[in-house]
């Protein structure tokens, strides 16, 4: 801390980072999950002679703000209906806040001061910027709700693959895309891409082992990639992988299309071998490690996806050690119940198990903490980075393609497909879809609607949820977790907003 931080005003958000916007991760690899990619965040304004602060407009400290302590010298403050994210203050700046309960203006709480008005003027319109405090009289309203400009595509390239993984939701065969059925899809999606108006599009290469039919995604790619540039698309791609098997050939292929990778860990040896073994039922961590190792040497770092389950729940804060220490970005990905896996009965955690494991894993992250923000990592399907009214794109900028280029809603329930690409608008078909999966607003979902973190959690994983419970229209069966382990991920975004913002 500064030696001065007792008597100067300071107030920090993610816009007081180099980058902030991309230094913001989704929980979305091997998800429907809206896309850091395109995000457009609100920045501060500063006070110029030509955004003078109103003197004598009476502002409130907004009462939605939830605060939560740091240390001694620092809260984070969190507005759940707001935009901008936390904001770390220190005591003398939350003296303020708290003067302004009842409504005050700037003329009445700084009229016998002379001292630093200026630093007190800029303070004042930071924390309206930031939505912490706001004229009095106004009513509670929702946040702004950004419309998602990237199609995601998850293209089924083979249903085959070399792991036995017992919580995975496919019944698996030999069947692969062949390279009709792939540029078919390709060129599907570019013409569902323009009818509804979108400027970018994501490719989610998966299976099954996409990278046992990784020559057709190199194909897919570059015809995605001339296509796009014909019609001024942007292009995003990922490969999603059990990172078993990544020759150097592959990986400078991969890299020179700029195609993310995607590998999945679910722990360190025993902990991700209990879950992960190859189909013989022999280990995979350390040829998983092998590629890891591999991918960081040609200087292509992989984002990490860990699927938590009861069997893995006592390794999980050893596993995102391990990624944090390489400088991996990572996500956790909650089990999910699904007909294939019904028949094995040590996935499903624990409520209070799986809390304790993730606040322990929370203090490995204190230890060791990223540059990037991991609320949108950590969380599952209840991430902090954005709000939003839906968890995922299913039913509204989602599309899945199995790899006979049958349409399905999600890749969670990839058999049930609703048409093929054949077709002009897969999206149409999508949006259209009342029989299968559906993706309610958040608003209209019992137990949802007077949650303060209604608009951040979003509800929960409908397919999770409708497998628990029977129903789309209902919170989510992890809700009592999220809102335990909510306070402690926002009180690491204030120390890493500390950290960096070169305050500590």
């Amino acid at each position: 801390m500064n030696l001065d931080s007792r008597n100067v005003p300071y107030v920090i958000s993610s816009f007081d980072l180099p980058d902030a916007g991309r230094l913001m991760v989704h929980n979305c690899e091997d998800c429907a999950c809206a896309v850091s990619d395109d995000r457009h965040i609100l920045g501060w304004i500063p006070v110029t002679s030509k955004n003078s602060l109103d003197m004598y407009t009476k502002f409130i400290y907004n009462r939605q703000i939830i605060e939560i302590p740091i240390d001694n010298e620092w809260k984070v403050l969190f507005n759940p209906l707001g935009n901008n994210g936390a904001v770390v203050v220190n005591l003398i700046v939350l003296e303020l806040l708290h003067q302004l309960k009842h409504g005050s203006t700037f003329e009445e709480i700084f009229k016998d001061s002379n001292v630093g008005l200026k630093k007190w003027a800029d303070t004042f319109q930071r924390l309206i910027s930031l939505q912490v405090i706001q004229p009095a009289g106004i009513l509670d309203r929702s946040p702004n709700f950004n419309n998602n400009q990237m199609l995601t595509a998850w293209l089924h390239i083979t249903n085959a693959c070399n792991l036995d993984c017992p919580y995975c939701y496919l019944n698996k065969t030999s069947e692969g895309m062949d390279e009709a059925t792939g540029c078919a899809t390709i060129e599907a999606i570019v013409n569902s891409a323009l009818n509804n108006g979108f400027q970018s599009i994501k490719l989610k290469y998966a299976g099954g082992e996409s990278t046992l039919n990784y020559p057709l995604i190199l194909k897919l790619h570059d015809h995605a990639k001339t296509l796009m540039a014909e019609h001024d698309i942007q292009l995003h791609g990922v490969i999603l992988s059990n990172g078993v098997s990544f020759s150097t050939k592959l990986i400078n292929e991969l890299k020179k299309r700029n195609i993310r990778i995607m590998i999945s860990l679910d722990g360190i040896g025993y902990n991700h071998d209990s879950q992960r073994s190859l189909i013989n039922g022999k280990p995979s961590f350390r040829l998983v490690d092998n590629t890891i190792s591999k991918l960081i040497q040609s200087e292509y770092h992989p984002h990490i996806s860990i699927t938590v389950t009861q069997r893995n729940l006592n390794g999980l804060p050893e596993v995102v050690q391990y990624a944090l220490e390489r400088n991996l970005t990572f996500s956790l990905n909650f089990f999910r119940e699904n007909d294939c896996a019904v028949h094995v009965h040590d996935l499903k955690y624990q409520e209070n198990e799986m809390i304790d494991a993730l606040l322990h894993t929370f203090e490995v992250i204190e230890t060791h903490l990223p540059r990037w923000s991991i609320l949108g990592a950590v969380l599952d399907r209840g991430q902090l980075i954005q709000s939003r009214k839906r968890p995922c794109g299913v039913g509204q900028d989602y599309i899945v393609i199995d790899q006979q280029g049958k349409v399905a809603k999600c890749h969670m329930e990839i058999e049930k497909t609703i048409g093929d690409v054949f077709r002009s608008d897969p999206l149409l078909l999508v949006r259209q879809d009342t029989k299968g999966v559906q993706n309610p607003s958040v608003d209209e979902k019992e137990g949802c609607k007077d949650c303060t973190w209604r608009y951040w959690c979003s509800g929960g994983c409908p397919v999770a949820t409708f497998n628990a419970t029977g129903r789309f229209d209902i919170k989510s069966p992890n809700c009592n977790i999220y809102k335990a382990i909510y306070p402690t991920a926002l009180r690491l975004e204030g120390l890493r907003l500390l950290k960096f913002s070169g305050y500590q």
